[in-house]
């Protein structure tokens, strides 16, 4: 589960994410917080089937994930000031399921994880539009799944026209 967005840009933007997740059907085996530092900002387990939390955003995003006894049973319920939803367990799957909630870009997502990730290498290609004249600074971001990013200095594209003949 991860939560993200801001109420608006400038000042007061921060969104408070304090909550609470219940299951209906299953219990909870491990939870580990996600991107989230603050030591007065925590997630915690009140049993086997409740979590409870205290967490804000200012744009950025924070979460946990969750090892349920079995990963298809049950139901989740979440409530926090943004988001209320049930969720069938086996309807959250590889894709993300994303709930918009306002503000600027403010939203929760949830997504199962592979018990197991092979994956250590990425390779991407994408086509790009430039802008017809001047530079065309880019971005690379990796987000890992601890929460932890990369962020690439600019990259200076240019669009050249070559003239022939």
């Amino acid at each position: 589960m991860i939560w993200a967005g801001a109420e608006y840009r400038g000042r007061g933007r921060e969104t408070v994410w304090d909550g609470t997740a219940s299951l209906a059907g299953n219990t909870i085996e491990k939870i580990t917080q996600v991107n989230m530092y603050n030591l007065e900002k925590t997630v915690t387990q009140l049993d086997p089937s409740h979590l409870k939390w205290k967490a804000v955003t200012t744009g950025g995003f924070g979460g946990f994930d969750c090892v349920l006894n079995d990963p298809q049973a049950g139901t989740l319920t979440i409530k926090t000031a943004q988001v209320n939803c049930t969720v069938p367990i086996a309807e959250i799957g590889f894709h993300e399921m994303r709930i918009d909630a306002g503000g600027l870009d403010r939203h929760l997502r949830l997504v199962r994880l592979p018990d197991t990730n092979p994956h250590l290498k990425l390779s991407l290609e994408r086509t790009l539009e430039l802008n017809s004249s001047g530079d065309n600074p880019l971005y690379v971001c990796v987000t890992q799944e601890d929460g932890h990013q990369a962020w690439s200095s600019r990259i200076y594209l240019f669009n050249q026209v070559l003239e022939t003949g």
